[in-house]
């Protein structure tokens, strides 16, 4: 039921589970105790109200996701069966026979059951037995994501001036960050501004394009 290996198994799923699990708590502080303050006010029933949906969305984005990442949806310590039934195949890696759209997968080093990708973020596979609350993370997520772009647009208003320089420093904060002659602060801000942007854009595309694959009955690989 749960893996026995949650390790990241490469550099690739080292960095971007580092990077998953950093956001998570950096976008749900600014957003509840530096954006939404700058319109409500602190410690009101308005600041409250969207503090309890910040906090419902967080706990369901980190709930499917460590979902995804302790699920095993391997055939590790699953009964098989011995005989070669139709569409079954043997795997010489795993040295036993897989069931109908189980695949090898090289990152896990095992065959996973209904196997539809292997995902850096949650440095596992996506199978049988995970892909529901991979695809209620991605939902989460993206909700997530509108959410704060929403707020953060206003936020960004504020904050930025539109010339050449501002428009530079909102669209490579990163580069600002470290070259700028800006608040340091600021800067950061702006760069939270922006990956929530790219997390909603990214989130949403990956949900539909999975969503498409669930209505029609298969799996990335056909």
């Amino acid at each position: 039921m749960w893996r026995k290996r949650l390790l990241p198994k490469t550099i690739a799923d080292y960095a971007a589970v580092l990077l998953m699990v950093s956001m998570f708590p950096i976008m749900y502080w600014f957003e509840v105790f530096t954006v939404i303050p700058l319109y409500f006010g602190d410690r009101n029933a308005i600041w409250i109200f969207h503090c309890v949906i910040s906090t419902y969305l967080l706990i369901n984005v980190v709930g499917n996701y460590v979902a995804v990442y302790v699920i095993d949806t391997s055939i590790d310590g699953k009964f098989l069966s011995s005989e070669l039934r139709p569409k079954w195949k043997f795997c010489e890696i795993c040295e036993c026979i897989t069931p109908p759209r189980s695949w090898h997968c090289n990152v896990c080093n095992t065959c996973i059951l209904k196997r539809d990708h292997h995902c850096n973020f949650t440095s596992c596979c996506i199978g049988h037995y995970n892909q529901r609350h991979f695809m209620m993370f991605l939902f989460y997520f993206t909700v997530s994501a509108i959410y704060c772009t929403y707020f953060n647009a206003f936020f960004i208003w504020k904050y930025t001036s539109f010339t050449i320089s501002g428009l530079l420093k909102l669209f490579l904060p990163l580069a600002a960050l470290v070259f700028g002659n800006d608040v340091f602060i600021i800067q950061l801000y702006r760069l939270l501004c922006v990956l929530a942007v790219v997390g909603m854009v990214a989130g949403g595309v990956l949900f539909y394009y999975h969503f498409i694959n669930i209505c029609s009955g298969m799996v990335m690989y056909e």
